[in-house]
């Protein structure tokens, strides 16, 4: 269970930081260093994966994963906008 648990939050912290390297992203204002956060995000989703593969099997890991990176890069960038929409019309 506590694998699970670190392999969740390395797989978040990876995918924020690849995220964070586009240079289209909109939570940032000013771009980053986008290769040294894109080193950070693969490095983040290979010990998801590798925390993943010795809880699951090697199918249902990747697939894990996979799932769990489109959800938050489908999602992320909708809340991140509506939230500066709303900061932009309140203010």
């Amino acid at each position: 269970m506590i694998l699970a648990l670190i392999a969740a939050i390395a797989g978040v912290i990876g995918a924020t930081c690849l995220y964070l390297a586009a240079p289209h992203q909109v939570l940032l204002d000013r771009a980053p260093n986008g290769r040294m956060l894109r080193a950070a995000g693969m490095c983040g989703l290979v010990i998801a994966l590798a925390l993943l593969l010795t809880i699951m099997g090697s199918a249902t890991a990747v697939f894990t994963l996979t799932i769990g990176l489109m959800l938050l890069w489908t999602i992320a960038p909708v809340v991140i906008r509506w939230l500066k929409f709303r900061k932009e019309t309140a203010g």
